[in-house]
């Protein structure tokens, strides 16, 4: 994976006013409608839907019933195989098929998964992540899924899709490799027929052996790429040694499709990174640690696509929603506050673990590499009108992401809408605002919030979110964040879809089924603990700082930024330090301000004890020394670039050596000061030179776009490019 010079992650479905509930879903993954209105207390200030608006639970067929009788016998492996091969042959229709196994894997039918352990590293960094062994398997045989049946099961077995970065992973460690069972590409490749001359072929390559498989088929895959089109899905796989898998990145497929080669392997949602239990989720959408399990920059793209995979005439909800009448301003009791934290320290919720705040200028100019001066105007448009639930394309350009021209003609007008909200917004971009998120636990289970103070309520009729219909009780105005909501007054994914609610001054975005409780919560006052004061009082210390983050010393992953000590791969003194972190701290944090070129950081610890304060001490000492003399090798092959990470990595090294280490009683920081000598400020200005003559030419597109004048095919082609593999050695 060559580092920076991959396309980067395309931020359209995400929300820049959100990179919220940063710890993915609730744990209850099933798929269930909003409780009703009426079963809710006045008080908890639901968000409302009609009960009887929604289908009644079907009752279990009789044939899911017979396999799930089936699972549980005594029956010999080739028996239930030859019972189930029977049984499939009454179901020759794909969706009908895929019905009942989604419904038996429901129904604990599934043989049970067999996991194992694949490694990562990226950039020092090591992450232990779990994967099947194989193909899931009902009775012995691997069965085919479409995009949408794939995300039903894995949220059934609460687990996620795998990434082409796993995938690659697992090829590459893998106990038995196989060349692919190709059959005929024909009419019949998604039959159930091919489904189980394709089981069977595996079966006959695997000729007993144990262990990690690969090529037992293609996998439904995420990347941020499924976003590029509605209804669209990926798949990858079927590799080849010494070669590019047969199968690339796949985006010719909705999410409707399948043949008999789309079998399903799930991962863990949970990994193991630096010796700590960290949601990947989290860890695909960081700045630093994306390329531990994706290949295209920070993930944000957790599902497969929406779950009406075949839409008629009528079935796009946002054009049969009516459009919502705002709520009561008299019951909207949450009001956030413009300066600081939202909510008073009292508002908090009692289970808060982690408290981060990053203004939307240092989040576009981390994401964009370009000199804080050369950065126009046009980028913040761009940028602010992703928050309005449009799409950066100033960023895509700017990464070599991929941008259709035909979909922006179709998507004209509200590519010029989302513009228009993102320069309404740009000036509150440039005045520092920025995003609060609340790391808690819900019911139990990790789980987040964010909130955005803002002044002027008029954003509220410029987002272009699938609004909610009709609007909850306790808000102004409710938008679907992850989906495209609908007139049923639900979001596709029901209790576990992420809400973005406008309130007194601003907004909240949160999960659904958290909300009758956490707006509960958000309004009223309660003493806070020790232990949310102690973190809330690190949280609101006086700092220069754009971006700060505090937690829990069991959740250190949210707040921590160990790049200086991720320049290699070194991993045994860097897992000295970070054992030493997680055994010895109770709080830590991150404080960072700064740009590409110069930047500050500051780690900051509270020890258990006085012994622990003075092992965090040493093990930081001890681990700048180190890292400062490793040999770095940079992973582009462009001369520009080649030039500008050694010379980043000269002041970095430069920087560890001077670091400052202060131990003032149990409080433990290390300050670090990255500023570039001449030599390097040399070194690196013919990239950042580069840089800055692409984004005046990025920024003429996004002004023309933002006059509703899509650029030439020809013009957005140069910017898909991909670079060169050579070192360009021309002056």
């Amino acid at each position: 994976m060559i580092d920076m010079t991959r396309r980067w992650f395309r931020v359209a479905s995400v929300s820049a006013l959100l990179f919220s509930c940063s710890r993915g879903a609730p744990r209850e993954t099933r798929r269930e409608p909003f409780a009703s209105s009426a079963a809710v207390p006045a008080k908890a200030l639901v968000v409302a839907t009609t009960a009887a608006a929604l289908p009644a639970e079907p009752a279990v067929p009789a044939e899911v019933a017979q396999l799930i009788a089936l699972s549980k016998t005594k029956l010999s492996p080739e028996e239930k195989r030859a019972r189930l091969q029977a049984m499939l042959k009454n179901f020759p229709g794909r969706r009908q098929r895929e019905e009942l196994i989604v419904a038996a894997v429901a129904g604990g039918a599934i043989d049970p998964p067999e996991w194992t352990r694949i490694v990562s590293n990226y950039q020092g960094r090591r992450a232990e992540i779990q994967v099947t062994k194989d193909a899931l398997t009902i009775l012995g045989v691997r069965f085919d899924v479409t995009a949408e049946g794939a995300q039903r099961i894995a949220d059934e077995l609460h687990a996620i899709l795998p990434t082409p970065r796993v995938l690659q992973l697992i090829w590459e460690q893998a106990d038995v490799r196989l060349t692919p069972c190709t059959l005929p590409a024909d009419q019949d490749m998604g039959s159930t027929v091919r489904m189980i001359e394709h089981s069977k072929c595996v079966d006959q390559r695997i000729a007993g052996r144990k262990g990690l498989i690969v090529n037992v088929g293609k996998h439904w895959v995420l990347t941020n790429r499924i976003t590029e089109k509605k209804n669209v899905a990926a798949n990858y796989g079927w590799f080849v040694k010494g070669r590019r898998p047969i199968q690339t990145v796949g985006m010719r497929h909705d999410t409707a499709h399948t043949d008999y080669s789309q079998v399903l392997r799930l991962v863990k949602p949970t990994i193991r990174v630096d010796g700590r239990e960290v949601d990947i989720r989290r860890i695909g959408r960081s700045p630093e640690l994306w390329g531990l399990v994706s290949d295209e920059g920070p993930l944000f793209v957790w599902r497969a696509s929406r779950a009406d995979v075949a839409p008629e005439a009528n079935d796009n909800p946002v054009a049969v929603a009516p459009t919502p009448e705002p709520g009561d301003p008299q019951n909207v009791r949450l009001s956030l506050k413009l300066a600081g934290l939202p909510i008073a320290l009292e508002q908090l919720p009692s289970t808060t673990t982690g408290l981060r705040r990053t203004t939307f200028e240092r989040r576009l100019l981390k994401s964009l590499r370009l000199r804080p001066e050369d950065v126009p105007e046009e980028a913040y448009w761009s940028f602010a009108s992703a928050s309005c639930g449009g799409r950066d394309i100033f960023f895509e350009l700017m990464n070599q992401l991929s941008v259709d021209h035909d979909e922006l003609e179709r998507n004209r007008a509200s590519i010029q809408q989302s513009l228009a909200c993102g320069r309404a917004l740009a000036p509150l971009v440039h005045s520092g605002m920025g995003v609060y998120q609340i790391e808690y636990d819900y019911e139990s289970a990790p789980s987040g919030l964010a909130l955005l103070a803002v002044p002027d309520d008029s954003l509220r009729d410029k987002l272009i979110y699938p609004p909610l219909s009709p609007t909850p009780n306790g808000v102004h105005r409710a938008y679907c964040n992850d989906d495209e909501g609908g007139a049923r007054s639900i979001c596709q994914d029901g209790a576990r879809s992420r809400l973005i609610l406008a309130v007194n001054n601003g907004y909240l975005a949160a999960y659904a089924r958290e909300l009758p409780s956490l707006l509960e919560t958000l309004t009223q006052s309660h003493a806070p603990s020790p232990r949310v004061a102690e973190l809330a009082a690190l949280f609101l210390e006086a700092t220069p700082a754009e971006e700060v983050a505090f937690a829990e010393g069991g959740s250190c992953a949210f707040a921590m930024d160990f790049t200086a000590w991720a320049l290699s791969a070194d991993e045994t003194s860097r897992q000295l330090v970070l054992d030493a972190v997680n055994d010895n701290a109770a709080l830590c944090g991150t404080q960072a301000w700064g740009n590409v070129v110069s930047l500050n950081r500051r780690l900051v610890f509270v020890a258990k004890n006085k012994i622990s304060a003075l092992v965090l001490a040493a093990a930081l000492r001890r681990r700048n020394v180190e890292a400062s003399r490793q040999v770095f090798t940079s992973l582009s092959q462009r001369k520009a670039q080649l030039e500008f990470d050694q010379a980043r990595r000269s002041a970095e090294a430069r920087a560890l050596q001077g670091a400052k280490i202060e131990l003032d009683g149990l409080r433990v920081s290390m300050t670090l000061t990255v500023q570039p000598n001449e030599a390097e400020s040399r070194a690196m200005a013919p990239l950042l030179d580069e840089r800055r003559a692409t984004a005046r030419k990025v920024a003429a597109i996004v002004r023309e776009l933002a006059e509703g004048k899509p650029p030439p095919a020809q013009e957005l082609a140069a910017y898909a490019a991909p670079p060169s593999n050579r070192v360009d050695m021309d002056p």
